[in-house]
């Protein structure tokens, strides 16, 4: 019989958050199904989850009892990924697997064939499935959550990240009653343990020479689209996934005019001397997002423009001084707004200050589903350990956009700036 000494994955830090919130709400289990939450649960992700598919690829079951094992359910063909994954050095926690079908991949996987000659993989993928498979391959993922359920007697308030999982489960489980756990995840992802921050340290890294290679691009003449798809090569060659094929989150074009506030969309023509550029380089590591955002200019800027640039730095520096545990991000736009007033800046309505968590998500907030409208920007109290964004976008015309981001672990007394790129101007300068 397996101890509970030999669970470690069920005693990781993030594990222990969710089980708080399970005794908080009165939960025998979560339930989770989202690529985002059997991520942060298990460490697990394959190509299958981008796949984007409805019915899940994936989902992990988390007992409220800490002598209960981390359950993954995955397709039996991704065993071999499995051992793959931990000869690698991956970030998997997970005690035991219940194997489902996928259409008949993983029926031809299991056929003998008489020509093969058992290797590394075959051998490391073995050891796997007799160390911690449960049982024989279920025919969809839905029977394998309910087997494991069964399996380890988690019956009653069941939490659920996908209320249609629930309801398909609860069919076929006597005395499972299914409870929306959104909220509850959510609160517990929002404030990162140890392990998430120095993942996020490394990352910060990562983004600093993402969006610093962006500023070398900017040459007078380049166009946008190849800057662009330049980043987006020179992230996935840093093992970063980009946002889209562009790697950007602003710079786009209408009736053949380069607008640099518009989302990202393609724009073929030369950027010309003096042009304006919102360099805010998105992409995934490791399952966390890049978040950075720095303002640029073909060329030298007009001393205007400069002079906006310092201003709205200036007001920046002021906002992030008030980002400490206690605060409430609520009033950060306000006193951003202020301070550009009295540094002489037109239209101040015009700054939009976001202060947002992020982690396997872009945008997360410890606000009840939904959270993403006009509740969102109210804002949250800080708690130490949570990792924040903090976005000043300057959208005034008069002398055009100035933008910039960082992300900042909320510490005991202050904040951790994790991005090292100085707020200036970027871009390279005519001689």
């Amino acid at each position: 019989m397996v101890t509970m000494t030999e669970f470690m994955a069920a005693a990781d830090p993030r594990i222990v958050r969710l089980r708080a919130q399970m005794a908080e709400h009165g939960l025998s289990a979560m339930v989770l199904s989202s690529p985002q939450n059997v991520l942060y649960a298990s460490g697990y992700e394959s190509t299958l989850e981008r796949w984007m598919q409805v019915e899940p690829m994936s989902a992990v079951v988390v007992s409220a009892r800490a002598e209960d094992p981390l359950l993954l359910c995955v397709p039996e063909a991704m065993v071999g990924l499995l051992a793959v994954s931990e000869t690698r050095g991956s970030e998997l926690r997970v005690d035991r697997v219940v194997p489902f079908e996928l259409l008949d991949f993983c029926e031809t996987a299991r056929a003998i064939d008489p020509h093969a000659s058992p290797g590394a993989l075959e051998t490391a993928s073995t050891a796997f499935y007799a160390e911690r498979v449960l049982g024989p391959s279920e025919d969809d993922v839905i029977a394998a959550l309910a087997r494991a359920l069964e399996q380890f007697g988690l019956i009653g308030n069941v939490g659920f990240d996908d209320l249609r999982v629930g309801q398909s489960v609860a069919h076929r489980v006597s005395g499972v009653s299914v409870v929306d756990a959104l909220n509850p995840i959510m609160a517990a992802r929002i404030v990162k343990t140890p392990p998430e921050h120095e993942r996020f340290r490394q990352l910060g890294k990562l983004a600093d020479a993402c969006i610093q290679y962006a500023a070398g691009l900017l040459e007078h003449g380049v166009s946008w689209d190849e800057v662009s798809y330049r980043v987006a090569e020179f992230m996935i060659r840093n093992d970063i996934r980009p946002v889209d094929e562009g790697a950007m989150l602003f710079g786009g074009s209408f009736d053949d005019q380069f607008i640099p506030e518009l989302f990202r969309t393609p724009h073929e023509g030369p950027l010309q001397e003096g042009q304006i550029v919102i360099l805010e380089t998105q992409g995934i590591w490791k399952g966390l997002w890049i978040d950075i955002n720095r303002t640029a200019v073909i060329g030298n800027p007009t001393p205007d423009f400069q002079r906006l640039h310092d201003q709205v730095r200036g007001a920046y520096e002021e906002v992030v001084a008030q980002v400490r545990p206690g605060n409430h991000t609520g009033v950060l736009p306000a006193l951003g707004r202020e301070a550009l007033t009295k540094r002489g800046v037109s239209a101040p309505e015009k700054l939009l200050v976001i202060a947002h968590g992020i982690g396997h998500q872009p945008l997360e907030f410890p606000l009840p589903f939904p959270n993403q409208g006009r509740e969102g920007a109210k804002g949250f109290t800080l708690e130490e350990g949570m990792v924040i964004s903090i976005d000043m976008l300057h959208f005034g015309s008069e002398f055009g956009p100035c933008h910039m981001e960082d992300v900042y672990i909320i510490t005991e007394d202050g904040a951790e700036l994790l991005y090292a790129t100085p707020h200036e101007l970027l871009g390279l300068r005519s001689r």
